[in-house]
């Protein structure tokens, strides 16, 4: 017997229905709670949801039946009872799916995750470089921007944790990939692989989410789709990504990921090129100059190109902002192009998480307004939950005032959103060096050397903490002679500890090593130094005092021409200080370094100001000043800086002040006490 509308109406079995909708909606709502707290695999839900569409059928064919007695006069209540009994029924199926996994499907039936992995966060991931299949060597950039857009738009996703693009970029070789071993070292649960082919208009994409605990293929998939409509197939791919590990998705997060950061592809390749250089400099400052050049105009063409190209000027102005603060360009011009690059992007985009970023990067490292710069962090860290250099940014902000422990989280947290990342380890370490933790700062370096195993600076960073901890210059020492015995050209990379093992130790070969590989503008006493300074600073520790006198006054001349184009900055007024009291020009020299120290108080910055306080101790002591050489260093001993009980052993600096009971009881005591 067919069953009609007519019917359906009369037999009043739309109740039936309801009945059955409503049971079957809050049977979907417990299980959905259920199932996700256990971890249960996607396919329970899905048999759920078939087995009460079976139920529905069932329970309409029954209910047909069932529902002769009303059409015949029979009680309406039974029949009312007779249909919420049939919708519990019909449930059975779905209910008994659902019992079936709670009894049967737990942990101890599963590949168990192990060892250092199983830490990892279910909802993690490392997106690693495309594989670029196409012919043309030139698309590999178009194959990194693949990865690069989707590695971003899930960074935006705070329910995820994403590993930084500069972790996951040393497994570009496919021969070095082994899943489970990239997983643990990057710390997470799953990773992405995938690769692109771009011929003409063209192009295909091809991505596999693996659960590397498992070993286990969760999804892959290919795109097919024109040059045009990349943006639209990397949006895809970051929404299957999310989908697959149940990631929640907030309505600003999906508008985000959503978002083309621009529609010309030409623009965006050059983007891609000038970006990458900046980052390898934000990472290593070899080359800086050069590199950040290049960037700019590689970037400068991008906005030729697109006139909105937000993220094209928001680094530019980056590339600005580090040209500045390492001292390549310390000029207020060189800072107004930083901010003319960010407000054309405000214009454009004022809102934009990465125009935030931007505008704390110039606040702090250009105008040291770090009460400000850390608002616009916090508004970046809306979307960009993922962003490791945030986090770095973040903990440097809350070094500079003072705020250790606060800083020590952040500048963690950016190791753990980018393990392999060697300047987020040396940020770390920095900090604990200068607090005088030095086991906790040897942790991190070991685990450097492993993450960059062909970087000569970190085994001499590493060595070196001997001597500040224990003034034993040994393993210095025979570290650098290691390495330049392996590559005469080595000094290049670690110049700064060369020259501290090379004076510590009266070494005067190894100091004039030091003098030839030291560059220009290096940081020595932690700020720009002119040339002819480190010449004259060895000449000096070895008693060639013409040799002295002729660098330092090569070196005063540059000097007073950068202090008096920047007579307000602290950095260079202390280095003129330190030159003039070599020179024997007391009066000025202890003007100078008391000015520095002035103009920049550990009030307002405690790293700068803790170093200026040390230089100015130096200048007391290089002009014969040692009663208040002894009480400025006795200050400094209760306060973070890169003073040690190595340093004031057995460097030169200090020769003035031995024998002095005062300095001999403060060296004592930086022994036996380091740590704050």
């Amino acid at each position: 017997m067919q069953l009609s509308l007519k019917e359906f109406k009369d037999r009043r079995m739309y109740r039936t229905a309801v009945g059955y909708g409503v049971a079957a909606w809050l049977t979907l709502q417990v299980a959905s709670l259920v199932l996700s707290a256990l971890d249960a695999p996607r396919w329970i839900m899905k048999a759920i949801i078939a087995a009460i569409f079976l139920g529905f059928v069932v329970a309409l064919l029954v209910g047909w039946k069932q529902e002769r007695s009303l059409v015949a006069g029979g009680p309406v209540s039974a029949s009312q009872r007779r249909r919420f009994v049939l919708a519990a029924i019909a449930l059975l199926p779905a209910i008994a799916v659902a019992l079936g996994f709670l009894i049967f499907y737990h942990p101890a039936g599963r590949v168990v995750p192990s060892g250092e992995n199983a830490k990892a966060p279910e909802k993690s991931i490392a997106v690693l470089p495309f594989a670029n299949l196409s012919k043309e060597e030139e698309n590999a950039f178009f194959a990194d921007g693949m990865q690069d857009e989707i590695l971003t738009d899930l960074a935006k996703i705070a329910d995820l944790k994403v590993i930084s693009r500069t972790s996951v970029q040393q497994y570009r070789a496919a021969a070095n990939r082994n899943i489970g071993e990239i997983a643990k070292a990057l710390g997470v649960a799953h990773i992405l692989e995938g690769s692109v082919q771009r011929a003409g208009s063209k192009v295909r994409v091809t991505a596999q989410l693996i659960d590397a605990r498992r070993d286990t293929h969760l999804w892959a998939e290919h795109f097919d789709g024109e040059l045009s409509d990349v943006f639209g197939i990397q949006t895809q791919i970051a929404q299957a990504i999310a989908d697959q590990l149940r990631v929640r998705l907030s309505p600003a997060e999906k508008a985000a990921i959503s978002r083309a950061p621009t529609q010309n592809f030409a623009a965006h390749d050059l983007y891609l090129r000038g970006n990458k250089l900046v980052a390898e400099v934000v990472a290593d400052y070899s080359h800086a100059k050069e590199k950040l050049t290049e960037a700019l105009e590689l970037l400068e063409k991008a906005t030729a190109l697109d006139p909105n190209f937000v993220l094209a000027y928001c680094r530019a102005s980056q590339a600005h902002v580090v040209l500045y603060w390492l001292e390549i360009d310390h000029t207020p011009e060189r800072l107004a192009l930083a901010d003319a690059a960010i407000q054309k992007a405000e214009l454009i985009q004022p809102d934009s998480d990465d125009v935030h970023f931007a505008r704390g990067l110039y606040l702090f490292q250009g105008l040291r307004d770090y009460d400000r710069a850390r608002r616009e962090l916090q508004l970046a860290q809306r979307s960009l939950p993922n962003d490791a250099n945030i986090f770095s940014l973040a903990g440097s902000i809350d070094r500079r005032q003072g705020r250790w422990q606060p800083s020590t989280v952040e500048l963690q947290r950016a190791v753990d959103l980018d393990p392999s990342n060697l300047f987020h380890l040396q940020q770390l370490a920095a900090s604990y060096h200068v607090l005088r933790r030095y086991s906790e700062e040897r942790a991190l370096y070991d685990r450097a050397m492993v993450v960059a195993p062909e970087d000569k600076s970190v085994p001499v960073s590493r060595a070196r903490i001997d001597l500040d901890e224990t003034a034993d210059s040994r393993s210095l020492r025979e570290t650098i002679a290691r390495l330049l015995k392996q590559d005469a050209k080595a000094a290049d990379e670690f110049p700064a500890g060369l020259l501290d093992q090379a004076l510590c130790d009266r070494d005067r070969g190894a100091a004039e090593r030091a003098i030839m590989a030291i560059t220009p503008d290096e940081l020595i006493f932690f700020f720009a130094t002119p040339p002819g300074f480190t010449e004259g600073l060895v000449a000096r520790c070895f008693g060639d005092k013409a040799r002295a006198e002729s660098a330092f006054n090569r070196a005063r001349i540059e000097q007073e021409k950068i202090v008096a184009q920047q007579p307000d900055y602290a950095g260079s007024l202390s280095v003129l200080g330190l030159i003039d009291a070599a020179l024997g020009r007391k009066d000025e020299a202890i003007v100078e370094g008391e000015r520095a120290c002035q103009l920049r108080p550990l009030k307002q910055d405690v790293v700068d100001g803790a170093e200026l306080m040390v230089n100015l101790a130096r200048t007391y002591a290089w002009a014969g000043e040692k009663d208040r050489a002894i009480e400025q260093l006795a200050k400094i001993a209760r306060i973070p800086s890169n003073l040690s009980y190595g340093l004031l052993k057995l460097h030169p600096d200090w020769d003035s002040l031995r024998g002095d009971p005062r300095f001999d009881s403060l060296v004592a005591r930086m022994k036996t006490e380091p740590e704050l």
